[in-house]
């Protein structure tokens, strides 16, 4: 199988999964019993533990031939521990396995992002059309598994994620000709340790993780609370995919659109659409509202996630790269959302649909701290 297919389809799969957990996930928790606060810390226990997984995974991977390998590993035991779900559903297996679940299941998306990397330099990849179809399948998870969650019940949240994931360990068993390979093997990217250290390097890291960290609520919640104010889980899944299907063109226009942007200019705009989605969302949950709140999600998402993107490959050194992105996808994206989804949960049975407000709080700080500039002078790599 070509490279391109290969990751396509891995692309395809893993977000028609992650299109299943993230809006139904905690349907399916309260379905088993969870009241909305052991939601919230079980949902940020599972953030806080994709943090680690990310590091851990993306830190064992030093050359391009153990990637596939990884994919495979990770696929087969996300598997395994998404069906341990059947067996018990205590209170204390619930977080035994959110938390053995989290570890391995979110750390293929970094995984996969890092194949990308590689094939982009080694058969000249075309990132955007590889990733649209991994944002296509979450729509069509979103709107599937709404209207099966409708007529059936909350059970077959967890049936078809089972499926989806054992769809994907499936094909990642597939070969990949060409198979990834170093583009130079005598050299090695920067420690963790060192991008850490780099100037200006924390800085971005909280900005994104103020931009990723402020979706907490809308991940974990808004699904529980739509439904408690009136909203079938099909209309739902179908808001849901309205947000992702504006993702999709801003992911289709970027070259066009967006390709002369500064990141710190793509930051801003994702903030300013963080506060205004927000807003309306603590604001109303008139269904024509809520519409245009989830096209802002093309900005509150995907802009942010472009200049994060745009930052780490055009604003840093090619050895900063790697660590750069493991960074992002374990702090920004994983810690920063699991402190805010353990607030969530305890601050929703208090505020309701109010906590909103809360998620647009977090962008004033975040437009603070992009007043200046982020990229440095201070690195100059070394020739």
């Amino acid at each position: 199988m070509t490279p391109v297919v290969w990751l396509s389809s891995m692309f395809a799969l893993f977000f028609f999964s992650y299109g299943i957990y993230l809006p139904y996930w905690s349907l399916w928790l309260s379905h088993v019993g969870a009241e909305a606060e052991f939601i919230g810390i079980l949902l940020g226990m599972g953030m806080a533990a994709r943090c680690v997984g990310n590091l851990l995974v993306m830190g064992c991977i030093r050359t391009a031939h153990q990637l596939l390998p990884a994919a495979r590993w990770l696929a087969c035991l996300s598997v395994l521990g998404f069906a341990a779900f059947y067996l018990n559903q205590s209170s204390l297996a619930l977080i035994v396995l959110m938390i053995g679940t989290s570890v391995i299941y979110p750390s293929l998306m970094p995984l996969n992002e890092a194949l990308a990397s590689r094939l982009i330099v080694q058969v000249r990849l075309d990132y955007g059309k590889a990733r649209l179809w991994g944002s296509v399948a979450f729509i069509v998870a979103s709107i599937v598994v709404g209207s099966l969650n409708s007529q059936w019940g909350e059970q077959w949240i967890l049936h078809i994620m089972v499926l989806a994931l054992a769809l994907m360990w499936l094909m990642s068993l597939l070969p990949m000709t060409p198979a990834p390979v170093e583009q130079h093997d005598n050299r090695q990217g920067d420690s963790l340790l060192q991008v850490w250290r780099r100037p200006n390097m924390k800085r971005f890291l909280l900005i994104v993780g103020l931009l990723q960290g402020c979706h907490a609520f809308y991940y974990g919640f808004s699904a529980l609370y739509w439904q408690q104010e009136g909203y079938a889980t099909s209309t739902i899944g179908y808001l849901w995919g309205l947000g992702v299907l504006a993702e999709i063109g801003v992911l289709a226009m970027n070259r066009r659109w967006f390709e002369a942007m500064t990141a710190r200019r793509l930051l801003l705009a994702g903030a300013v659409c963080s506060l205004i989605r927000w807003g309306l969302m603590g604001s109303t949950t008139h269904l024509g509202w809520l519409a245009v709140a989830q096209l802002l999600h093309a900005g509150s998402f995907c802009l942010s996630h472009l200049g994060a993107m745009r930052y780490i490959s055009r604003d840093l050194d090619p050895e900063a790269v790697i660590g750069a992105q493991a960074l992002y996808a374990a702090l920004s994206m994983g810690l920063m959302v699991a402190l805010l989804l353990v607030v969530s949960g305890q601050l929703y049975p208090i505020l309701g649909g109010y906590t909103f407000w809360l998620m647009a709080a977090l962008m004033l700080p975040a437009c603070w701290l992009l007043r200046t500039s982020l990229t440095t002078t201070e690195y100059i790599r070394e020739t």
